[in-house]
């Protein structure tokens, strides 16, 4: 019969392993991968360097920690707590197996005392520690105290240079230059221009309006909600009417239009299973979606999709 953990992982994957118990030893070599990355082989076997046996290993985790044999037991059915007899295995394994740093122990249950401090002993007795693990489906209590969304409010300040006024300011051998367009006896006289673009002396075009407000406007008048200020151009020249007129740069006045953007980032992920420490607390979640970025090969090797 499969157990709640099996039905699971058939939902998340599409499918579920023929033999009792594997589906939770691979979710256990996931989670192996993700507490330590290195290479995770489900169901290896390893031959003992005194006894000659070959163990079987649930889990064999090899990283830049070192090596671990790992064991996965899913009594979700049965409803009971993995006791010292399940961890007894691995502790009479680890002394026989030369390569193996250290021992880990994975399980939908929760722990026995004399089990915990077996687990604790360990290191004493063996050389080579064994470090509990609990993996099980997660619930709303597991959640408390974890973000689950994000929201950002954007407050979006966007200029209207259409809106803007732009006002050349001359030098005085600007305005100067511009006096011949006055007619005698006028007191007044009106030219329309383009202000694309900016010239040397010479008339060469050496800046463009689009070049000169790339590079933004400066701060926005909190009084105001403008943008104030001059672009200073030295040797620079505008074109009215064929007359090169210097000017000492370019003063504008620039409307803001504001909004608010709203953006969330939420983990709706389901199917999640929590990763606990030796006192119960958790460290992780694993997600459907983390979880389908895993597939095992025909021999048993972790890929990352």
């Amino acid at each position: 019969m499969p157990s709640p953990i099996d039905k699971i992982y058939e939902e998340i994957f599409g499918y579920l392993p023929d033999k009792a118990g594997t589906a939770f030893e691979r979710l256990a070599s996931i989670a192996s991968y993700l507490l330590n990355e290195g290479d995770v082989t489900h169901d290896d076997k390893l031959r003992g360097q005194f006894s000659k046996t070959l163990y079987q290993l649930d889990i064999h985790s090899k990283s830049d920690d070192g090596a671990t044999m790992g064991e996965a037991k899913d009594y979700s059915l049965q409803g009971k707590k993995v006791g010292r007899g399940d961890l007894q295995k691995l502790g009479g394994a680890l002394p026989d197996l030369k390569e193996i740093d250290a021992g880990a122990f994975f399980s939908a249950t929760e722990y026995t005392g004399p089990a915990k401090k077996y687990a604790e002993s360990a290191g004493e007795m063996f050389g080579k520690p064994i470090a509990l693990w609990g993996l099980r489906p997660g619930t709303e209590l597991d959640e408390e105290g974890f973000i689950k969304t994000v929201v950002i409010q954007m407050h979006i300040q966007m200029p209207q240079p259409e809106k803007a006024k732009w006002i050349p300011r001359l030098t005085k051998r600007g305005e100067t230059a511009l006096k011949v367009l006055v007619e005698p006896g006028s007191d007044r006289v009106e030219y329309q221009t383009v202000l694309s673009c900016f010239y040397d002396v010479s008339g060469n075009e050496i800046l463009s309006l689009h070049e000169l407000t790339s590079k933004g406007y400066g701060e926005t008048n909190c009084e105001t909600g403008m943008s104030h200020g001059c672009f200073f151009l030295k040797d620079h020249y505008i074109d009215i009417n064929g007359i090169m007129a210097e000017i000492h740069g370019l003063e504008y006045e620039l409307p803001y239009e504001n909004y608010t953007e709203e953006l969330r980032i939420t983990d709706d992920s389901g199917h999640r299973f929590v990763l606990l420490d030796k006192d119960g607390k958790v460290t992780r979640f694993l997600t459907d979606r983390k979880l389908r970025e895993f597939a095992f090969n025909e021999s048993g090797k972790l890929i990352k999709r």
